[in-house]
């Protein structure tokens, strides 16, 4: 038994030497239980490799031990697989599943790191020569490559990182070149974008961003910034990689650079509440850059906040989607200084429905992914109509040079950085594509058509463009400029049926955003309608009212498709701006009520305009009982100000009562919400009036009949006098002068019975 333990024990060391020493495959089957290292590549040179490049390949980078323990033995190799024979083995090198152990090359010892230390690393190794020391090229092609870093953790030792990637090869280093080689046209769509976070501005007024990311973003280090100066140091002025490249900018970004310039606010709160924003120098510096990039460079305008063509159009919105595209490239041209591309369309992933070309057609050049046109071809130019001009044309962008343009590096096993490999998967594309002759349209001419949300820095974007300056120094790519490729297309094909995806489909945005959206823009148009032209005065309606409508796109941009719940949120903050804007023409609430005297006392009305171009409104008053309004004329309210108007009223009530004063476009659409207000009078009304003279007239009556009763009460009295046998004619005693006569007669003048005398018996 002794002598089994021991021969197991020997064998089990000379596996543990071997999984080191040994030339390691490209997954040992040791690997640590945590991660105990990150792997970082900060550059690889060259990026291709070509005859006048240098011998050897050289990573840099670094290795840091973010585990509780240290790492022994670390040592490190790039080796490589043999190079892609089509396009599925060139997916699966995308993907890290090719084979990796062709060329096997010495590991370079970097020796321990201690928990939390790091080592940086600078490996070189011949491109050609023996397999056990190089990488042994053959010859062009495109390469699978792996970084692999072993070490002993914790006595065992493992296999713990690694990093695969692609080597395009055009030529290898000091080889004559191959007279015999065409280069393939090129053409490289270069998205500058993000998500839409201005809400929906008006001029005059302090912008607000929905958040303050683009700062950032913007400021040296950030991704648009990166975007944007990698073209500077890749991309010259004059050079051919510029000749080929076609910015594709977001008329919206721009915008909101320009108005983060100067000076914006940001929400901070569910309430609405903002705070100043932070990076109006940073927007400033970066948009003065991109003006210089794109000075004298093709510049392609994408729809306003990326908005999503296809959906739009299917709910009905095809003259919204056609006018913000217009008005999308104007706005960018403006700002930039420079032209713009008057007729070409790249829609959202580039697919198109039959009714959104039918809508936006018209001797126009579509850039569409081939996996959206039913051709045949993989790039190239095809026909789409007969027509004006030509009729339509599309095109076709390689969805394998899209997906390369996307793919990061994978990171295997451990935690790791690939950003000196950033764009390595679509120079080896465009390097397969190159060398394969994969191309099927009149010149042979490649598109490398991004994503829309390209989500590359400074580092992808530069490895691209040093990778295209290689490969067309190299004689294997030609730049071509976006228009003249467009421009080509056989007049004798048939028009090619276009083909729109179902998943494109379900990942539109839902038509009952597209339906918010319509309606806030019919409310714009309401008050542009209602707007008027004054020289000298406020802003044209145009300035004011073409960017709330692309503004409203924000709700249908791209960038939410796929995910109904932000399309849904966005649009709720779209319809309660435009509300805000609606609510900013009104009637001024009165601190106290009206109080009115006269039966034809005026109604003094405030009305204010809170949008710095001239309206027209009218004034509207609720029926109300007691009160009669005169016809209220048309009222002109200045930019930014307020006009009173007299409004003739008659009151035939009295007390306090309530009144609803709106205001109306002289077209009958609502603008801000109506305004209660509160009329005291003290003007006697229809029913008070008849009381009174009712009352009055009772009074007179009564009246009249106490003086005619007292008058017949006294010719009664003076005929009964006369007659008594002891009236004053005949000698007797005066009845007047007798207080018992006096007493004798009521209040009404009827005779009473005399009062009960007591008489005192004679003494």
């Amino acid at each position: 038994m002794s002598r089994v333990a021991a021969l197991v024990a020997i064998l089990l060391a000379a596996l543990l030497y071997g999984s080191v020493a040994l030339p390691a495959p490209a997954r040992a089957q040791e690997q640590p239980d945590v991660a105990p290292v990150r792997l970082e590549v900060d550059a690889m040179s060259p990026r291709v490799v070509t005859s006048a490049g240098p011998p050897e390949l050289v990573v840099t980078g670094s290795v840091t031990n973010t585990g509780p323990d240290p790492v022994d033995d670390l040592s490190l190799r790039v080796q490589r697989g043999p190079a892609v024979g089509g396009e599925p083995a060139l997916r699966a090198a995308f993907a890290g599943e090719a084979p990796v152990d062709d060329a096997t090359p010495a590991f370079t010892e970097l020796g321990p790191v201690a928990s939390g230390g790091s080592v940086p690393f600078r490996y070189s190794v011949p491109l050609t020569g023996d397999r056990a020391d190089s990488l042994a090229l053959p010859g062009p092609g495109t390469y699978p490559l792996l970084v692999n870093l072993n070490g002993t953790l914790n006595g065992t030792p493992s296999r713990i990182a690694g990093i695969r990637s692609v080597l395009p090869v055009s030529s290898l280093p000091g080889a004559p070149g191959d007279p015999d080689t065409s280069a393939t046209p090129v053409s490289m769509l270069y998205p500058i974008t993000d998500a839409p976070r201005r809400i929906p501005p008006v001029p005059g007024q302090v912008p607000v961003l929905t958040d303050d990311d683009l700062a950032t973003s913007m400021a040296p280090g950030g991704r648009l910034y990166g975007l944007v100066d990698a073209l500077s140091d890749g991309a010259p002025p004059g050079s051919p990689v510029r000749t080929a490249l076609c910015l594709a900018i977001d008329p919206e970004l721009v915008a909101t650079a320009a108005a983060m310039s100067g000076g914006y606010e940001v929400t901070v709160g569910p309430g609405g509440e903002t705070a100043p924003g932070q990076g109006a120098a940073a927007a400033g510096e970066w948009l003065e850059a991109l003006r210089g990039a794109a000075a004298g460079s093709c510049v392609l305008a994408l729809p306003p906040s990326d908005a999503d063509l296809v959906a739009l159009v299917r709910a009905g919105q095809a003259d919204l989607a056609r006018t913000t595209l217009e008005q999308g490239r104007a706005a960018l041209a403006e700002l930039l200084g420079t032209t713009v591309l008057s007729d070409v369309v790249w829609p959202a992933d580039g697919v198109l429905d039959e009714p959104t070309l039918e809508a936006l057609g018209g001797g126009t050049r579509f850039l569409l992914s081939s996996d959206g046109v039913s051709s045949g071809q993989t790039s190239g130019v095809v026909r789409l109509n007969d027509g004006p001009a030509g009729g339509d044309r599309a095109v076709l962008a390689d969805p394998l040079l899209a997906q390369a343009a996307t793919g990061p590096a994978v990171v295997e096993l451990q935690d790791g950085g690939a950003g000196g490999l950033a764009g390595q998967e679509l120079a080896g594309a465009l390097a397969f594509r190159a060398g394969t002759g994969g191309t099927d349209g009149p010149a042979g001419s490649l598109l490398v058509a991004p994503p829309h949300g390209w989500a590359a820095g400074r580092e992808a974007a530069a490895g691209i463009l040093s990778a295209l300056t290689a490969l067309i120094q190299d004689g294997r790519l030609a730049a071509a400029g976006l228009p003249g490729i467009a421009a080509q297309a056989d007049p004798a094909a048939e028009p090619a049926r276009l083909f729109y995806p179902v998943q494109a489909g379900g990942a539109e945005i839902p038509g009952p955003v597209i339906d918010t959206v319509a309606d806030q823009v019919r409310s714009i148009e309401g008050l542009r309608g209602a707007a008027e032209v004054r020289t000298g005065v406020g802003a044209s309606p145009a300035e004011v009212f073409d960017p709330l409508v692309r503004g409203t796109l924000r709700a249908a941009s791209s960038w939410w498709r796929a995910d109904p719940a932000r399309a849904e949120r966005e649009a709720a903050i779209v319809a309660g701006r435009i509300e805000q804007i609606r609510a900013s023409v009104r009637v001024v609430q009165p601190p106290s009520p009206y109080s009115l005297g006269t039966s034809d006392a005026p109604l003094l009305i405030t009305v204010a305009n809170g949008l710095p171009v001239t309206m027209n409104v009218r004034v509207v008053l609720s029926s109300t009982t007691g009160l009669r309004v005169a016809p209220i004329p048309v009222q002109a309210v200045p930019p930014l100000g307020r006009v009173q108007v007299r409004v003739s009223a008659q009151v035939t009530r009295s007390g306090q009562f309530g009144v609803d004063a709106g205001l109306r476009t002289p077209d009958g659409a609502e603008l801000g919400p109506d305004t209660r207000l509160r009329v005291r009078s003290t003007v006697y009304g229809t029913v008070t009036v008849w009381l009174t003279g009712i009352a009055g007239a009772l009074l007179v009556v009564l009246v009249v009949r106490r003086i005619v009763r007292r008058v017949r009460a006294g010719s009664g009295s003076g005929d009964a006098s006369g007659s008594g046998p002891e009236g004053s004619p005949d000698g007797g005693p005066d009845s007047a002068a007798d207080p018992r006569a006096a007493a004798s007669t009521d209040a009404d003048g009827e005779a009473a019975a005399p009062p009960a005398v007591d008489r005192a018996p004679p003494r």
